[in-house]
């Protein structure tokens, strides 16, 4: 029971956290503007009270379409993205996968040189991955940097579809970074499909 008062309050927390975000954005898209909240309710169908609640986060009824609507008459998109929660290791095929390549690292590696590696099990939105990708690299810059996909056929395909996606990521064999790792040395920059 308590583990779910926990998580039932966690939720509540990042619900109005949320709820706060939105109105802020909705608020400083339309003084941005220069709008009154009477034309955005009218655009959107919704009352004025109810859009002045929304604005200043009163609105815990928020929908999702309702949210949508309005961002889109202030010229907005809105976009919903579900992130695993702070459970311990949730995803043991990717700690699976990761472990499995770094069996094959061999001394010596280190000698001042690191390489991060970041593995990416399913590839549903290359736009999206792509930013977080290069700001993960911009934060924390290596000598080196491996983008490691899992060799789905989903992946495949969406690589094959979008061959612009990570194009400053050279494509890598997966047989020269093992044979890299193997040999103590650090693969090359670069995308490999594991």
């Amino acid at each position: 029971m308590p583990a779910t008062e926990r998580a039932f309050d966690r939720g509540t927390r990042t619900g109005d956290r949320a709820l706060r975000t939105v109105a802020d954005e909705l608020r400083e898209a339309r003084l941005g503007l220069g709008v009154s909240q009477e034309h955005v309710a009218a655009a959107a169908r919704v009352s004025r009270p109810r859009y002045s609640k929304i604005e200043r986060a009163k609105a815990p009824t928020l929908t999702i379409a309702e949210a949508g609507r309005l961002a889109s008459v202030l010229g907005l998109d809105l976009w919903l993205r579900l992130y695993p929660g702070p459970e311990p290791l949730r995803d043991e095929a990717s700690s699976r996968l990761l472990r499995s390549l770094l069996a094959h690292a061999r001394a010596p590696l280190g000698q001042r040189k690191r390489t991060a590696i970041e593995l990416e099990m399913r590839l549903r939105d290359g736009q999206a991955v792509e930013p977080r990708i290069a700001l993960k690299r911009r934060d924390d810059p290596t000598e080196a940097f491996l983008l490691a996909i899992a060799g789905t056929r989903a992946n495949r395909r969406l690589l094959r579809a979008n061959p612009g996606l990570f194009a400053d990521l050279p494509r890598l064999r997966a047989s020269d970074v093992l044979a890299a790792l193997e040999a103590g040395r650090h693969p090359p920059t670069g995308l490999v499909l594991v």
